[in-house]
């Protein structure tokens, strides 16, 4: 009971007093800043089941999705963090930042779980994070808060930068493009504009090959409807309007034929799907992490 008694006063703290708070927690140790982290990931963990129960109908999915995640990316975070902050001159150590990320997490974790509430207390926790480093490094608000910047900047411009796209990865969630990719592999991707689509009869031309296969395999989505679910499959030749389909009639447009590596037949009319207008491309394919992809179908689907 007293246990809980100093957890609730120490969210209070951290939510209502940061300064103070983190002041009295320069000399914790790590440990103690963890258990508190744990203690504060579990009920955002319990509260987000529910909800995920509630809404989605994968309460246990959202469990076990922020408890993990939640504890590998205070870590990652963490040192990420760390060298922006030791890069403007914070001299305090790593164990001085992942504390400051930990009791920082507090207004996500206690409010985060709360939909459209949940993004006031992502900005909450920015906030503390820096109040955090400041306090815990002995640095000035102006140096926290580019350390707090950078980490957060990088991460997402240097991939849009790269790609041409804010979403660079998409999960695969069947097995129609076997054995050249997995169910559950996370597929990056390039922005259709930064890169030129090489069906598979010109791929088989020119010699060139994208997960072990000629030509490129893109991201669309059936209709170009933004709700429709996206379909990684391989361009296999490009028709005309009013050029023969795979089932003998006439194309309504002009657009890419598709097919999943794995399937007996084409997209056309198998899926019923129109030919692929490059309007309605997401994405090209280039390359795979297997598993990562996981997380997000789980999130999608559930176990």
């Amino acid at each position: 009971m007293k246990q809980m008694s100093n957890i609730v006063d120490r969210i209070k703290g951290f939510l209502f007093s940061p300064s103070k708070t983190f002041d009295a927690s320069k000399e914790d140790t790590l440990g103690t800043a963890f258990e508190f982290f744990i203690a504060l990931l579990t009920i955002c963990a319990v509260l987000s089941g529910v909800v995920g129960w509630l809404v989605f109908h994968h309460g246990v999915t959202m469990f076990v999705l922020v408890l993990i995640l939640g504890i590998i990316g205070i870590f990652i975070g963490g040192l990420w963090t760390h060298i922006w902050v030791y890069l403007v001159g914070g001299r305090k150590g790593i164990k001085q930042t992942l504390k400051a990320l930990m009791y920082g997490a507090t207004p996500g974790c206690v409010l985060g779980w709360i939909p459209i509430v949940g993004v006031f207390a992502v900005v909450w926790t920015l906030i503390l994070e820096i109040v955090g480093i400041g306090q815990l490094h002995e640095l000035s608000t102006r140096r926290a808060v580019l350390a707090v910047i950078f980490a957060i900047s990088i991460p997402l411009t240097v991939p849009y930068a790269a790609t041409g796209t804010w979403r660079v990865g998409f999960a695969m969630e069947s097995g129609s493009m076997e054995p050249n990719m997995h169910a559950g592999d996370l597929i990056f991707v390039q922005a259709p504009a930064r890169t030129e689509i090489i069906t598979y009869e010109e791929g088989e031309a020119l010699g060139y090959k994208s997960f072990d296969e000629y030509g490129d395999v893109i991201v669309y989505r059936p209709g170009g409807r933004p709700s429709a679910t996206p379909i990684l499959h391989r361009a296999m030749y490009w028709v005309e309007k009013g050029e023969e389909m795979p089932d003998g009639k006439p194309a309504p447009h002009a657009g890419y034929i598709t097919k999943g590596d794995n399937n007996a037949g084409y997209d056309q009319p198998m899926l019923g799907v129109e030919p692929v207008r490059p309007e309605w491309v997401v994405a090209v394919a280039k390359a795979r992490i297997p598993y990562l992809g996981y997380p997000s179908i789980m999130l999608k689907k559930g176990f």
